[in-house]
This record gives C-alpha cells, structure tokens and sequence, in this order.
C-alpha cells in the first residue's frame, strides 16, 4: 500500500493486487466532492470493481510511544471506478485531480519509483540537511513497514476469502484484536479470546457458525460480513465475527483488569 500526498488534495492510499491499482473508495469520492461519498460509489460505481482488503494502520500511541497498529477493512475501486467518478464530479478540480492520478501516481506505481513531490525534491538537490533527514526517515519507514508485514503474515488466516457482501469500517477481526491485546502485554490467544467471549455471553453457537448475539450488534460491539466461498459443493455463505472500535475499547477495558473465564462480568 502506498500513501500518496498532494498539496491541494491531501492523502489518498493506492493499493496493488495483482497488477491492479485500487483506489481508497471514499476518500476518492470525498476529494471529487461528492457530499454522499457511499451513495456516489453505489449509484456509478461498477459492483466487480468494488473490492474490500483489510489494510493495517497506525491508530495512535501508547504511554510508552510505541505504536498502536490496527486492522481494519476498506472499500477500495479500480482504476475504471475511480475515472466513473471523476466524469460524473461537479467539482472544477475533478480534471486537475484526474491528471494528478494519470500524470503522478500511476506512472510513479508502475515504474516502482518513489515518490517524492516536487518541493521536496527541490529541497533535496538544495540541502544536504533535508536528505539527511529524509534518509532518517525511510530508514524509519523501512522498520514500520516490516513491522506491519510481520503482522500481516500473522493475520493470514483472517484475510478475507471470496466475496465479501457489506462494511466493516473501524471493525477487526477476534484474531486479529487477540493479537492487538498481546501486542499490549495481555496473555491471550484467538482461541482463548473466542472462548472468554463465549462464556461470558458475548457470542453464541449458531449452527457451524459462532456468531454474537443480536443485543451486543445493537449495542455496536460487533459486526459481522457475510462471505461467499466457493467450494466442491457449490458455494457456500459463511460469516464472520468482528469487533468495532467500540467493541475494542470496551473489551480492553474489561481484560485490562485481569484475564477471567469467570461469568461474573457486568455487561453493557
């Protein structure tokens, strides 16, 4: 994933799949102007271009500076989704915008170049400070991104799988939260997390399926996706359990005060 930064745009992160350029969703539609980015990228958005990918980001930091990392789903469009977009903008800015992405980040993507605005790179040929400064900081930039690699591989089994129908926003997976907690010094594992969650009434069996209870939903702790799998027999819908950002905060504060199998647990 690369972040790309414009003065006059601001942020917007690119991701590559499989030699295919996809575009964050709605900070695309927001740049464009569009006052209802969700309902933009519905209404002129084709469906098969429209993909979710749970990307890893920094959510701020501790008392010790160290970084705090969190999975989260996005909505991404392809490279034909994002032109769609731009045709239909009202916003005078959508052409500079359109030439931006087709005269700076795609040729800077495809050549597998850094990126560096202009100003900064003036700022390079000019002060050896800056360079040094900006070495200092890719060299900084290489240990968070092996960082967030290593979490990746280890968030593997909880990538998603086939087609994913709906939203999760902030949402993470139990895996991926139980890994969160240890990174916070908690001794807990996924499926010892599933298991506290169960207990404790969080989350009932349904089927093959464990799913949390309709309550925890509309109280916003939970949220769930639903996943087409192909398999031998045809496809199948499964669903998967995951834990808001207020689902998150709730938790921790209750596992902060000591792991328990216990039920004596006051709920929401």
């Amino acid at each position: 994933m690369k972040v790309f930064s414009s003065m006059e745009f601001g942020e917007i992160q690119v991701l590559k799949v499989n030699n295919k350029e996809y575009f964050e969703a709605t900070r695309s539609a927001e740049i464009l102007g569009y006052t209802n980015p969700r309902d933009a990228i519905l209404r002129y958005c084709n469906e098969d271009g429209v993909e979710f990918f749970d990307v890893m980001i920094s959510a701020g930091k501790r008392k010790d500076n160290s970084e705090i990392i969190k999975c989260v789903s996005k909505k991404f469009i392809d490279e034909g989704n994002l032109y769609r977009l731009i045709v239909r903008s009202k916003k005078k800015e959508a052409n500079k915008f359109e030439r931006w992405v087709m005269e700076d980040v795609l040729p800077t993507i495809r050549s597998h170049k850094a990126y560096i605005q202009e100003d900064l790179a003036y700022e390079i040929i000019n002060n050896p400070k800056v360079t040094i400064d900006l070495a200092k900081s890719l060299l900084m930039e290489k240990e968070k991104v092996e960082k967030l690699q290593n979490i990746i591989s280890m968030n593997k089994p909880y990538v998603k799988i086939g087609e994913t129908v709906g939203e999760c926003s902030d949402a993470i997976s139990i895996g991926a939260y139980a890994k969160l907690l240890n990174s916070m010094g908690m001794d807990i594992g996924r499926t010892r997390l599933f298991d506290w969650l169960r207990v404790n009434g969080y989350l009932m069996n349904q089927g093959r399926e464990t799913q949390p209870k309709q309550i925890y939903i509309d109280k916003g702790l939970f949220k769930t996706r639903l996943f087409a799998v192909n398999t031998n027999h045809g496809t199948e819908f499964r669903i998967t359990t995951y834990i808001t950002g207020k689902g998150q905060e709730y938790f921790t504060k209750i596992l902060q005060g000591g792991y328990r199998d216990e039920k004596n647990i006051k709920y929401i």
